[in-house]
C-alpha cells in the first residue's frame, strides 16, 4: 500500500492500536501443518462415530477457509504421533479426539487468517481512495484564483477525509481484535481439551502462531487467560521481566502464577536479606545512634560540624536499609511455607500494593481440582504471623475433605484444592504497645472500608480461579473468618458472577447481607458457625449494653461515653448487618462435641471448638473438631453431611 498524504503511524496512534500488527500475528501461524498433524492422529486412532463426525466438520471448515500455499516446514507427523502414542500407551481412542481438537485449531486459525486478510485489504483500499481524494484536493488548493469559500470547502474536505481514514483504521482495529479474540477463545478451549486428552501442546506451539507482538494483557481474567495461553514461554518471561508482579494476575494458570511468584519471591528475599545485613552492619558501627543515644547536636554555634554530617549520612543509610528489610519476616514465612510441600502453589505475592505484605498459597492444584476453597482471615492477621498456620490448616481440611469424598459414592475420584488468601490488609490492633496503631486499627475493624477494598480484590481472585480452571467451572466455596467474613460477604456482593457455589462464615461480625440471594447464592448454600464463647458476640450485644449503661455513668464519663457512642452510631461503627450465625435464612452448623459415622461401620468422635480462633484449627493431639469436619464437608460440597446445630 502506497500512501502519500496519509501517515500510517499517525493513523495507528489515532486508532489506539495497530490493525496491521494484529493481522501479521494471525498470519504467522501455519494452519496447514496443524491440519496435517490432525489428519495423522485421525488415521492412527480407532474412531468412534462421534469423534469422526467432529473431525470431518472441523476439516470442512478448514478446507473452506484455507487459501494459502503449502507450508515450507511441515511437522513430522509420524514422529509427533508416535511420541503421543507412546505417552498415552494403548489409549488409541484418545487419538481421534486429539485429531478433532487439532483440526478445530487449524480451522479457527485459517478462518481468522482469511478474515484478517480481508479486513486489511478492505482497509487499505479505503485508505488509498481517501489518500487520492486528499491529493486531488491538495492539487486544487494550488489554484491561486480560488475564492475563499471554495478554499474553505477543500480544506474541510481534507480534514474530513483524514478523520474518515482514522475512523476506518479504528474500525478495522476493532474488527481484527474481535477476530483475534474469537480465535483465542477457540484456541483456549481446544488447548484445554488437548490437555485433558493427554496431548503435550508443545508440538503445535511453534506453528500455531502465538500473538506477536504481545498485545496488551487484558485486566478481565477470562480474556487474560485467553491471551496468556497463546504466548510462548519466552514471551511470558519477557512479561515477567517487564512486570515482576505478573504472577498475581487473575486468570493466569496456577502453575504459571507459582513459577513467576517464586521467581519474584527469590528476588525480593535476596534484596531484603541484603538490606537486613546492611542494617546490622550500620547498627554495629553506631549502636548508640541506633538506640537514639549520643546523637550529635544540630549544626549551631558550639556544635562539631563534621559529627553531625556523619550522623545524618549514617541515619539516611540506616533508614533505607531498615525500610528495605521491613518485609523480610513476611518473605521468609512465605518461603518456608511454599517449600514445605510440593503440592503448594504461590498464587499471590505482593509487597508493593498495600500497607502490609500480601500472599496466597494453594494446597493442591486449583486449576484441575473438582472442589476449591478460598479462606479470608480477619483482625490482626499478617503474612509473617499467619501464612504458615493458615496453609497448615488448609492442608488438614483438604485431607479431611478428600476422606469424606472418598466415602461418598460417585465422588471417590474428586480432587480438592484449599487456598489460604491474605490478599488484603486486615485491621491491626497491636495493643497498648502502640496506641496510635491500635486506635487506627480499632477504627478500621469497626468500619467496612478496609473490607470493601479487600472484597474487590477477593472477587477478582474468585474470577481468576474460574478463568484458569480446566474442564468447566470449579465447585468454589468462599470461606471467611472474623473480619474476613465481612470481606468475603462483600466480595460475593461485588457486581458480576464470580462462580462461587457456596459460602461459609464463622466467628462473623456481620456480612452486610441477610439472604443468600444478596450474596448471589442459592438458598441452602450459605453456612455459618459460632461457638458459644466466641467474643465476637459482643459486636452485636456491646453497643446496646453501652447505650443502656451510658446514662447512668457519673459526669464527666457520661458525657464522654455518650459522645463516643454518638460518633460511633453516626459513622456506622460495627453496623455490619444481622448476625449470620442466628439468621434463619442461613444453615447453622454445630461447634460442640459430636459423633459421626466413620464410613467403615464405626463412628468418629468430634471435639468441640472454643473461643474465636478454634474453628479451622485441628486438635494438637490429633483427631477432629466438629468445626474441622464441617468446614471440610462444606468445601467438598457435602453440606448435607455436616453436623447441624441442635
Amino acid at each position: 500500500m502506497q500512501l502519500i498524504w496519509l501517515n500510517v503511524a499517525d493513523l495507528i496512534a489515532q486508532a489506539g492500536g495497530d490493525p496491521w500488527a494484529i493481522n501479521r500475528s494471525l498470519q504467522a501461524g501455519s494452519p496447514l501443518e496443524i491440519s496435517q498433524l490432525a489428519g495423522a492422529f485421525h488415521d492412527a486412532g480407532r474412531c468412534t462415530a462421534e469423534a469422526d463426525h467432529a473431525f470431518e466438520q472441523a476439516r470442512q471448515r478448514f478446507d473452506a477457509a484455507w487459501n494459502h500455499q503449502n507450508g515450507d516446514h511441515p511437522i513430522n507427523d509420524s514422529a509427533e504421533v508416535q511420541r503421543t502414542v507412546k505417552s498415552l500407551g494403548a489409549q488409541s481412542l484418545q487419538l481421534p479426539k486429539i485429531a478433532s481438537d487439532l483440526e478445530s485449531i487449524a480451522a479457527a486459525l485459517a478462518e481468522a487468517q482469511r478474515a484478517g486478510a480481508q479486513q486489511i485489504a478492505a482497509l487499505e483500499r479505503q485508505l488509498q481512495l481517501l489518500d487520492k481524494l486528499i491529493g486531488a484536493a491538495m492539487e486544487d488548493l494550488k489554484d491561486r484564483n480560488l475564492d475563499a469559500n471554495s478554499r474553505s470547502q477543500l480544506e474541510s474536505l481534507i480534514k474530513d477525509a483524514k478523520a474518515d481514514a482514522a475512523d476506518e483504521t479504528r474500525d478495522a482495529l476493532h474488527q481484527l481484535q474481535s477476530i483475534r479474540d474469537g480465535y483465542s477463545n477457540t484456541l483456549q478451549q481446544s488447548l484445554g481439551a488437548l490437555h485433558g486428552d493427554g496431548y503435550d501442546q508443545s508440538g503445535i506451539q511453534a506453528v500455531e502462531g502465538p500473538l506477536s507482538p504481545v498485545p496488551d494483557l487484558p485486566d478481565d481474567p477470562t480474556k487474560f487467560a485467553q491471551v496468556w495461553s497463546t504466548l510462548t514461554p519466552a514471551q511470558k518471561d519477557r512479561e515477567y521481566q517487564r512486570n515482576p508482579l505478573i504472577g498475581n494476575h487473575n486468570g493466569m494458570p496456577a502453575a504459571d502464577r507459582d513459577h513467576y511468584n517464586r521467581l519474584d519471591l527469590a528476588d525480593e528475599l535476596g534484596r531484603a536479606q541484603a538490606a537486613a545485613a546492611q542494617a546490622d552492619a550500620l547498627r554495629a558501627q553506631h549502636p548508640d545512634w541506633a538506640e537514639g543515644k549520643n546523637i550529635p547536636a544540630p549544626n549551631e554555634p558550639g556544635a562539631i560540624f563534621d559529627d553531625r554530617l556523619a550522623y545524618e549520612a549514617w541515619q539516611r543509610q540506616y533508614d533505607a536499609a531498615r525500610d528495605g528489610a521491613k518485609y523480610l519476616p513476611d518473605l521468609q514465612a512465605v518461603d518456608r511455607t511454599v517449600k514445605a510441600s510440593p503440592d503448594r502453589k504461590l498464587m499471590l505475592l505482593d509487597t508493593k500494593t498495600g500497607k502490609q505484605a500480601r500472599a496466597a498459597i494453594a494446597v493442591g492444584d486449583p486449576d484441575t481440582a473438582t472442589h476449591v476453597s478460598v479462606t479470608a482471615p480477619g483482625l490482626n492477621t499478617t503474612v509473617r504471623g499467619a501464612i504458615g498456620g493458615m496453609v497448615s490448616e488448609a492442608t488438614d481440611v483438604r485431607k479431611e475433605a478428600l476422606r469424606q469424598l472418598n466415602l461418598t459414592p460417585g465422588h471417590e475420584h474428586d480432587t480438592v484444592s484449599a487456598i489460604a488468601w491474605i490478599g488484603y490488609d486486615p485491621p491491626q490492633v497491636p495493643g497498648f504497645d502502640d496506641l496510635g496503631k491500635s486506635f487506627a486499627g480499632g477504627w478500621d475493624v469497626s468500619h467496612d472500608a478496609v473490607a470493601r477494598a479487600g472484597a474487590h480484590d477477593l472477587a477478582g481472585f474468585y474470577d481468576g480461579i474460574q478463568a484458569a480452571h480446566h474442564g468447566g467451572p470449579a465447585d468454589l466455596t468462599a470461606i471467611g473468618h472474623s473480619y474476613g467474613s465481612l470481606t468475603t460477604g462483600l466480595a460475593l456482593q461485588e457486581p458480576g458472577d464470580h462462580g462461587v457455589s457456596r459460602a461459609l462464615f464463622y466467628g462473623s461480625p456481620g456480612i452486610e447481607a441477610s439472604t443468600p440471594q444478596q450474596l448471589h447464592l442459592q438458598p441452602g448454600h450459605v453456612f455459618t458457625m459460632e461457638t458459644p464463647d466466641d467474643p465476637i458476640q459482643w459486636t452485636y450485644d456491646g453497643p446496646a449494653i453501652a447505650h443502656d449503661v451510658a446514662p447512668f455513668l457519673p459526669p464527666p464519663f457520661r458525657d464522654l461515653a455518650e459522645s463516643i457512642l454518638g460518633t460511633a452510631d453516626a459513622t456506622g461503627a460495627g453496623h455490619f448487618g444481622p448476625n449470620p450465625a442466628t439468621n434463619p435464612n442461613f444453615t447453622h452448623l454445630a461447634t460442640g462435641p459430636a459423633t459421626v459415622p466413620d464410613g467403615h461401620g464405626g463412628t468418629l468422635t468430634l471435639q468441640d471448638a472454643h473461643g474465636h480462633s478454634d474453628y479451622p484449627r485441628f486438635p494438637d493431639g490429633g483427631g477432629l473438631r466438629t468445626t474441622n469436619y464441617n468446614i471440610a464437608a462444606v468445601l467438598a460440597g457435602l453440606g448435607d453431611k455436616a453436623v447441624p446445630t441442635k
